[in-house]
């Protein structure tokens, strides 16, 4: 496991400073997730993976030297955020070339290249080749009012859009609770009626129902405010 300072865990630089999806330890056991924010999230949100997003009608073309190895997928009016979309996988989910899986090197606004190990070995053509990109190195608030949403951090930071940084995965650490504030001793989980915020796991409340983010060691009395959570994502 890569071993961090507790300095890097407050450092949201702009550009990739560790690998996508890497778990971290600081030297007080705690565990960090490294993840990319797709959206300005503040202190003590808790986040989640945003939905995929599905591309219609892509083509595809050669690694230079290559006859077979296809590792350019091109949606001419895509208009991505140039890096966005280093690290996470695609599937061909329709159409010509379907089935085929491949993890993104980097990307362009209108060309994801592939890793060549993951490269393609059909042509996809741009009248019928859908794909679908999964955002798994990547964080967003997490959703409000449902409790299962699975959770990949809780950030100890405040990050703008399209920072990179350490979510808080296992361990002490700040969480806003929202509706209600928080009840000592009580796990806590998502489901707030704000985007970022958590809120209670009743009595009688189960694990298949909600995803629990750790127990609340120290509460605030006021609704809106952080908590200190002992963490238990993963």
């Amino acid at each position: 496991m890569k071993q961090i300072t507790f300095q890097s865990v407050f450092d949201t630089p702009a550009v990739k400073m560790a690998n996508s999806n890497e778990i971290g330890m600081t030297p007080d056991g705690r565990l960090w997730h490294y993840l990319y924010a797709t959206e300005a999230i503040t202190k003590h949100m808790v986040t989640s993976r945003p939905a995929v997003t599905g591309v219609d009608t892509v083509s595809s073309s050669l690694e230079p030297g290559s006859t077979t190895n296809y590792i350019y997928i091109t949606e001419a009016a895509a208009g991505w955020t140039v890096g966005a979309y280093q690290d996470h996988w695609v599937i061909v989910d329709s159409g010509t070339g379907v089935g085929q899986l491949g993890k993104i090197k980097n990307n362009t606004a209108d060309t994801l290249e592939l890793y060549s190990d993951y490269a393609f070995t059909t042509v996809l053509a741009v009248a019928d080749s859908d794909i679908t990109i999964l955002h798994q190195p990547d964080a967003e608030k997490i959703a409000v009012t449902n409790q299962y949403t699975e959770p990949n951090g809780i950030a100890q930071v405040s990050f703008a859009a399209y920072d990179y940084g350490w979510f808080l995965v296992r361990g002490i650490g700040g969480v806003i609770m929202g509706t209600g504030a928080g009840t000592i001793n009580y796990n806590a989980c998502p489901g707030d009626d704000t985007e970022g915020y958590a809120v209670n796991m009743d009595a009688g409340d189960t694990l298949e129902e909600f995803a629990p983010l750790g127990r609340l060691v120290a509460v605030s009395d006021t609704a809106d405010k952080a908590c200190l959570i002992d963490v238990k994502i993963i």
